[in-house]
């Protein structure tokens, strides 16, 4: 290699260690949006398998999962720590109960149709709603900044700030029966570590 060379090697280098210390470019308004947020009563994916069989279902067991879908869309070419906060709530009156879960989706994608969704265990649907669900909301968060929020039914008060949730928390697709089939939908999650 001649004194040219290395000199263009070096500053080739130096471009690069630079470009890797960047920051990630911060997020504009618009870069994050919920599009649908939509609730529905579910029986749970039906799958078979050889071997040791459970008995049949009790014909008074409740079977409908509550399922909180989400599609969102970014336009960051990645993005990791994209957390959503879920909203649930059930009863009326002074029977309404406030559920709450969150999850946070990394390895995200620049694209429009990034799916999410969180459930609540069919007997916590009929005890506290009697087998239906009042309204739900989602909070979309990234680095920890609100970008967009959504209801369903439609509203323009943020009536899950009324309630106070109670301790038993949603549940992410990883910690029901969909978790078999979850990984083709929806985006990866960031499962807490167990060390500490």
């Amino acid at each position: 290699m001649n004194v040219r060379q290395i000199g263009l090697v070096a500053i080739l280098m130096s471009a690069a260690v630079a470009y890797a210390q960047a920051p990630a470019p911060e997020p504009g308004p618009g870069d994050f949006r919920l599009k649908t947020v939509r609730n529905m009563l579910q029986q749970a994916p039906n799958y078979s398998a050889s071997g040791g069989q459970i008995s049949d279902k009790s014909p008074a067991l409740f079977r409908d999962w509550l399922r909180i879908q989400v599609q969102f869309e970014t336009k960051m070419e990645w993005a990791d720590d994209v957390k959503l906060v879920y909203y649930a709530l059930l009863g009326k009156g002074n029977q309404a109960k406030l559920f709450k879960g969150e999850v946070t989706h990394v390895h995200v994608y620049k694209n429009a149709a990034h799916n999410s969704a969180m459930f609540m265990h069919p007997n916590a649907v009929r005890r506290y709603g009697g087998g239906r669900v009042e309204a739900v909301a989602v909070l979309l968060y990234y680095r920890d900044r609100l970008f967009h929020a959504l209801s369903d039914p439609v509203s323009n008060q943020r009536w899950w700030e009324q309630f106070t949730p109670q301790a038993v928390p949603l549940l992410n697709v990883m910690q029901t029966p969909w978790a078999m089939i979850g990984h083709e939908h929806y985006e990866a999650i960031l499962m807490p570590s167990s060390s500490r």
